[in-house]
This record gives structure tokens, sequence and C-alpha cells, in this order.
């Protein structure tokens, strides 16, 4: 009997360590995703040399990127990897005839509106916690930031086309009489992001795996993602030449730089796959 209960003891051991051996996650996981998204800007409005602004609407937007995960217990691991990010968003300038940029030595844009288009590489870093596998399903929420650096910087702007008012003067002053017109792909690189490049984002969210084989699932997640740090670079330390936003009274000589405010956000939906 003894002996009997001993090879039973040991005969569960085994099993029980060799189910426990099964049931181990990998430490490591990787994938690929893609993530399309509604971007905005959200203005601080006391800025903008008291001007009057308001945001002019979200736009569609996209990114991709790698995916790799850190598995640091069975309901525990870090998410971090590299991505690229498409954001944006508009505004509308409503006082008029007073932010403008000169398009060459006899006209000038002022403008009503203007459209970002902004290129990240962006790196982020999350905890993510998830259930127990539930059927097939795993269940997760994540919080983490991300660090992105701005690749790229453009800008579709429309308004009004000035002329000088005397095209013999050596004065920057424009006449009251324009035409509507608009410019596409204006590079603002240099007036945007912290350093003219960073930008810091909380990014929270919550979504669900779908194992299909072994270590492979689907992955569907919808991400919040509000970003910390100025959109836009100080206006005092933004080169004489890459002021192309002036608020005037239509005289670009007694201009004052623009002073501009606010936080590039959005929501994307991620769909990607983790091996």
């Amino acid at each position: 009997m003894k002996k009997s209960i001993s090879t039973f003891l040991i005969l569960f051991s085994v099993l029980t360590v060799m189910a426990q051996e099964g049931e181990k996650q990998p430490k490591f996981r990787f994938g690929l995703k893609v993530s399309p998204s509604v971007a905005w800007m959200g203005l601080d409005k006391t800025r903008f040399n008291d001007l009057d602004v308001e945001n002019g609407g979200a736009k569609v937007k996209f990114g991709y990127g790698l995916i790799t995960e850190f598995v640091l217990a069975k309901n525990y691991s870090i998410l971090t990897g590299v991505e690229v990010n498409y954001l944006g968003g508009s505004i509308n300038y409503k006082d008029a005839n007073k932010v403008n940029y000169q398009l060459n030595d006899s006209t000038a844009l002022f403008l009503s509106s203007r459209a970002f288009k902004q290129q990240y590489i962006t790196i982020p870093l999350a905890l993510k916690l998830n259930t127990n596998e539930i059927g097939y399903m795993t269940y997760f929420g994540q919080i983490g930031v991300d660090l992105s650096f701005q690749i790229k910087g453009r800008a579709n702007d429309a308004g009004t086309l000035y002329y000088k008012a005397n095209q013999d003067s050596s004065t920057h002053t424009f006449s009251v009489q324009g035409e509507e017109y608009s410019a596409e792909d204006v590079n603002i690189y240099k007036q945007t992001g912290v350093f003219g490049f960073l930008r810091v984002a909380l990014n929270v969210g919550a979504g669900v795996e779908w194992n299909i084989a072994g270590n492979t699932s689907l992955l569907f997640a919808v991400n919040y993602n509000n970003g910390f740090t100025n959109f836009f670079k100080k206006a005092d330390t933004i080169k004489e030449e890459d002021k192309t936003n002036l608020p005037v009274n239509n005289n670009k000589d007694t201009a004052e730089p623009l002073d501009q405010k606010a936080s590039s956000n959005y929501v994307a939906l991620t769909v990607g796959v983790l091996f």
C-alpha cells in the first residue's frame, strides 16, 4: 500500500510539473500592427497673442509598427516597440488680416486656417495587465507613455493673398485688397515640438487577444493618446527665417511672433498579430 501511495504521489507530482510547464508563457513576444486613428488639436486659447482661434476639427490619420512584449508574470508584461505615426489636426484663425507669412517680396498669405500633417517615429513604453484566457480570448488594459520624434512637419494653408500697398516701398505694408488662396505642404518642421522635434504623450488603452494557434494571437485594441508637450515650439526660439506665422496689422515690420500652445491628441483602433 505504501509503495502504491508513494508511486501515486510521485506520478501526481510529475504530471503536475508537466502541466505547469505546458501552461508557461513565453517570456518574449513580438508582432506587427496597424493603427487607423482620429487626431485633433487641444488648444490653449489663452495663448495665440489673444487672437480668436478655434479647433478646426479632427482628421483621419494612420500608424503602423512593431510590437515587443516582455512578460514579467502570467498577467503582467511590459510593452514597447517602434512605430510610425501620422498625426495632426486643424486650427482656424478667426481674426481677419492678423496671422500671415510672406510668400515673396510682394505678397503675403493671411491665414484663415491651417491643417497640420506631422510624421513621427514613436517609442512606446507601457504596463499591460491581462486576464486569464477565457475560451480563446484574453482581455487586457494598458497604460504608459509615448516618446515621439518628429521626422516631417507640413501644413496645408488657406486664407487670403495680399499684395504690397506700394511695390516700390522697402516697408512691408500690405493692401487690404486680396484674393482667396491656398498653399499645400508648407514646411513647418522648425516651428513645432519641444526642441523642434520631441513629443511626449500619455497612452491608455484596452483590448482583446484572440488565440488562433499556439502562441499566435490576433490583437484588437482602442487607445487614447494625449500629448503632454506643446505641439508648437516657443515663438522666441524660432529663427527669423522660420517664422512663417506672424500676427500683424498689415505690416510685417511691426509684427510680433505668434505664440501658440496646443496638445496633439488622437484615438486609435489597433489591429495586429502577436507571436
